[in-house]
């Protein structure tokens, strides 16, 4: 299945970012694949938690940070991270240029949609 995220791709959320949902939840294999970009000095803490379990974020484009338990870790081109999503977590990008990033969500239980 061919998926273009340029198509996909929705209106900026209330903390800035764009996403492109490539691969929406499958309840066989409990995750969702999205692509995401988040514009350039754009700060966006979600501090949220919820029903993900586990997340891995890949940057494509630019530099960012994630929160994790309150402590925030550089992640840049190239450089991916995976941890237990059920903790708090946020990200921000404090950076003068955009971020283009993957995010693989696996879920404990079917997400809430809406």
């Amino acid at each position: 299945m061919l998926r273009n995220a340029t198509e996909l791709r929705v209106q900026p959320s209330a903390e800035g970012m764009q996403r492109a949902l490539l691969f929406p939840y499958e309840a066989r294999l409990a995750s969702r694949f999205t692509n995401s970009f988040l514009a350039q000095d754009m700060r966006a803490s979600r501090n949220h938690m919820s029903q993900e379990l586990l997340s891995t974020w890949t940057v494509l484009e630019g530099a960012m940070e994630l929160m994790i338990e309150g402590e925030w870790m550089p992640l840049d081109r190239r450089q991916s991270l995976r941890f237990p999503a059920d903790r708090r977590h946020g990200y921000r990008n404090r950076t003068a240029h955009d971020v283009v990033l993957h995010d693989i969500i696996h879920y404990a239980s079917p997400p809430k949609l809406g």
